[in-house]
């Protein structure tokens, strides 16, 4: 039966899936480049160039799992809750846990088949600019010849394996768990105000930030050479804390943002008094859900400034970890634009009822827009605090110092991310419009 629901889940919403399907297809092109890159190794002559080669490509693959589990884990959570109200009738009628269980999981594994020969050929490809990179920056012996073969392919397989079973597994926790009468009262949004997941959440948050303050504390009283290892550790920490209270970021940049955006679009000027408080009144509501879309843009935000004021300070920026920054920033990008495109995706009901009470579709555009930028500036908020709060003491020692930065190197950034968010945030609009009646 459960492979049977799972197929089903698989066809009917192919845009959901879509996202698993994607992040998917990175973990097996990162893994694949990276086994291929310790075949390489393997035939250079013992010395630097071999330990180094050899050490990125087991960090690649190490980093790569951890981060396919995570926005696995995530973007399927926003598939099971998406569908909530058939978890819940599936659960009245006499699922078990593990029947839900499974079958989510299998959903996972049905994405993950066909991701792995797309993430082979991509992972070729990636294997060859990152062996010419390295000898182009005489970080490798010229002429060295690429090793691929099967056993890159045999890597990804099993990565992609276990990271789709543990995401959709971690995914599932909750629907699993719940009992008949409360799924189905969470689906119909029985549940208000205070929730144990928030109380949770909370405590949470305070304890990660201390913990980040203290490592942070610990780290600028150690050795000063020691201090650029532990960096991304304490980034991880701190970004932990953001991770918990996202709600809360979400909720107060929604307030914090309502007076600007309503005299931006007054109704006299534009028209969109009315499509910003939807706006807002939607980010306040739908703050848990938006707070996986903030977290990765922090994600981005944080690593992309340090790393780049980082790369600032040094005479010859080091393409190794420029290269290292695109593909860690790849995984948070992809994690942000398909939580966004699942959250659009579920609007379609509520677009189609706008449009029936007589919104316009230039209305609905603009509220959705709104949306796109409170995300962006809460997350972008997000990121630059914990840049800041870890460059400040650390900064120094570790030759990361934001102050490096030119004003067009924030700007840049923050338009980044508006572009991702406004690309995600309105990719499902137009087949909306064509849906909704009017």
């Amino acid at each position: 039966m459960t492979t049977g629901l799972a197929r089903a889940s698989v066809r009917a919403r192919p845009s959901a899936f879509a996202g698993v399907f994607s992040v998917l297809v990175l973990s097996a092109t990162v893994v694949t480049a990276s086994v291929a890159m310790l075949r390489t190794a393997s035939g250079i002559p013992p010395g630097q160039a071999r330990e180094a080669v050899g050490a990125m490509g087991a960090g690649f693959t190490v980093v790569t799992v951890y981060l396919s589990v995570f926005v696995i884990a995530q973007v399927m959570a926003l598939t099971v809750a998406a569908r909530a109200r058939e978890n819940a009738v599936l659960r009245a009628v006499g699922a078990l846990p593990w029947q839900i269980r499974r079958t989510v999981a299998t959903e996972a594994l049905c994405t993950a088949l066909p991701a792995l020969p797309v993430g082979y050929g991509l992972g070729f490809l990636l294997a060859h600019i990152w062996r010419d990179g390295m000898a182009a920056h005489g970080l490798l012996p010229p002429g060295v010849p690429l090793t691929v073969g099967l056993p890159p392919a045999l890597a990804a397989g099993g990565v992609l394996f276990v990271t789709s079973q543990l995401g959709g597994l971690l995914a599932a926790h909750r629907a699993a768990r719940a009992r008949p009468v409360e799924a189905l009262g969470d689906a119909a949004g029985a549940r208000r105000g205070v929730t144990v997941t928030g109380v949770v959440r909370g405590v949470g948050a305070v304890l990660a930030l201390v913990g980040a303050a203290v490592l942070t504390a610990v780290t600028a009283a150690g050795p000063r050479e020691e201090v650029g290892e532990h960096l991304p550790l304490v980034l991880l920490a701190h970004l932990v804390g953001v991770g918990c209270a996202g709600p809360a970021i979400a909720q107060a940049a929604a307030r914090a943002l309502a007076v600007p955006v309503r005299l931006l679009t007054a109704p006299r000027a534009l028209g969109g008094g009315a499509a910003a408080e939807l706006a807002f009144a939607q980010a306040r509501a739908e703050s848990r859900r938006l707070s996986s879309a903030i977290t990765p843009i922090a994600l981005v935000v944080a690593f992309t400034m340090v790393k780049l004021a980082a790369l600032e300070a040094v005479a010859e920026p080091s393409w190794v970890d420029l290269f290292a920054t695109v593909l860690y920033a790849a995984f948070a990008a992809c994690a942000a634009a398909n939580t966004l495109v699942l959250l659009s995706v579920e609007r379609r009901r509520e677009v189609a009822l706008l449009r029936a009470v007589g919104a316009g579709s230039w209305q609905v555009l603009r509220m959705l827009v709104a949306e796109a930028a409170t995300v962006t500036c809460a997350g972008f908020g997000a990121g630059a605090g914990v840049a800041l709060a870890v460059t400040l003491p650390l900064g120094d020692a570790a030759g990361a110092s934001l102050s490096a930065l030119p004003p067009a190197t924030w700007a840049g950034v923050g338009a980044g991310v508006l572009a991702l968010a406004l690309a995600a945030t309105l990719a499902p609009l137009p087949g909306h419009l064509r849906r909704a009646p009017g």
